[in-house]
């Protein structure tokens, strides 16, 4: 899918009347058969990336499937996120919320299912990943106070364990309770960490971590084929859930080194 759609200021305006949510496709099973059934290729199977928008209660389609915003509501070359960001005020409009629906709390956070797929999603990305490990319900609020403050929209992957195993897979060699903020590998396999802070520490200490990652982060650029080609070289492999039925992607054993990481 198009990352630039959903870097389009109108589209990430827009965005704000709606719940955005990313499915995991292949690192799923249960998500997968519910994409399944949302959008299916000439192939008849699931595909990599799937597009529609519903109703709240996730059952009813205020939009046509496919696999990108594009192939549902078209616009010209340049003009995409325009059209895409005018579909979804018009559908937001017709569909309010109802007025009395409030969390006390706020919205949680983004959390990826393992912290393993949030560094493959963090590299994919190229943005930092911020993994909360042993936090309580109100820690993990007060986390997602600051990480839902405008400095931090959308340039922020987030993970959330209690198993310090997870850590310790992913490179982080002395897990502890705390919120690490880490930069992905070129790979999506192993981090690198930026800083550390205590569970409790308050919202002020949180949020200059999260500007110290900002500031130092730098969104290298990738070119897939190159980029498949040196994991190829150096045998970087990733392993999917379920098997991956896209036709567009080789199968593992011919060009494709398990599903490419960090792609």
């Amino acid at each position: 899918m198009d990352q630039s759609l959903w870097s389009d200021p109108l589209v990430i305006e827009a965005s704000r009347k709606f719940v955005c949510a990313r499915l995991a496709t292949y690192e799923d099973a249960g998500e997968g058969k519910f994409l399944e059934g949302i959008y299916r290729g000439r192939s008849g199977q699931l595909e990599n990336t799937v597009f529609v928008i519903l109703t709240s209660d996730g059952k009813t389609r205020l939009s046509r499937s496919g696999r990108s915003p594009t192939m549902v509501f078209g616009g010209a070359v340049g003009w995409e996120g325009t059209v895409l960001a005018l579909e979804m005020d018009n559908i937001a409009e017709a569909h309010p919320p109802p007025k009395d629906h409030k969390s006390a709390d706020g919205p949680a956070l983004p959390i990826a299912k393992s912290v393993r797929l949030a560094v493959n999603i963090a590299a994919c990305d190229r943005l930092p990943l911020v993994i909360s490990s042993g936090l309580d319900d109100a820690q993990l609020q007060s986390l997602a106070t600051v990480g839902w403050k405008e400095p931090y929209l959308g340039r922020l992957c987030w993970a959330s364990t209690d198993e310090p195993a997870q850590l310790k897979k992913v490179g982080i060699e002395k897990p502890s309770a705390g919120i690490w903020i880490v930069q992905p590998g070129n790979f999506g396999l192993q981090v690198e960490v930026i800083a550390k802070v205590a569970a409790d520490a308050d919202q002020q200490t949180i949020a200059r971590a999260l500007d110290q990652a900002l500031e130092t982060s730098r969104r290298a650029q990738k070119y897939t084929r190159a980029h498949v080609q040196q994991g190829q070289r150096l045998g970087k492999k990733w392993q999917t859930e379920i098997p991956v039925t896209d036709p567009g992607i080789p199968p593992q054993g011919r060009g494709r080194p398990g599903r490419r990481p960090g792609g």
